[in-house]
């Protein structure tokens, strides 16, 4: 084979893998570049990015799927800590389906549902 045809080749199987990429993170862009809720820090840059990713995360999955509702969202982000391993988040899931968690955390993420609720933005 000579010099050319073998670049030709090497240059078109580098395209493929690139467009391939770039289509994975078009269609799946935050299961791409966000991290498990505790790979963030716990003081106000860690909370503020967190919440940044979130929403982030957040309006990727509405764009991608324009029907769905919270409970789809729901559905999407624990299958997200599933998908990533976010064992940590996925262990406080269960002890708050259980019943077992903080009372006051669960408060506080009461209080906070409920204001997205009842004052949604536009």
């Amino acid at each position: 084979m000579s010099m050319n045809k073998r670049n030709i080749i090497l240059a078109i199987g580098l395209l493929i893998v690139l467009s391939v990429g770039a289509y994975f993170l078009y269609k799946h862009p935050s299961s791409v570049l966000a991290k498990c809720p505790d790979d963030y820090g716990t003081d106000d840059a860690g909370s503020a990015e967190y919440l940044a990713a979130t929403d982030k995360w957040t309006n990727d999955f509405f764009d991608a799927h324009p029907d769905a509702n919270m409970t789809d969202w729901s559905h999407a982000r624990y299958q997200f800590w599933v998908d990533n391993h976010c064992t940590a988040a996925l262990e406080r899931y269960e002890q708050a389906k259980a019943g077992k968690a903080d009372p006051e955390m669960m408060k506080r993420v009461d209080g906070i549902i409920r204001d997205v609720i009842t004052n949604p933005t536009p």
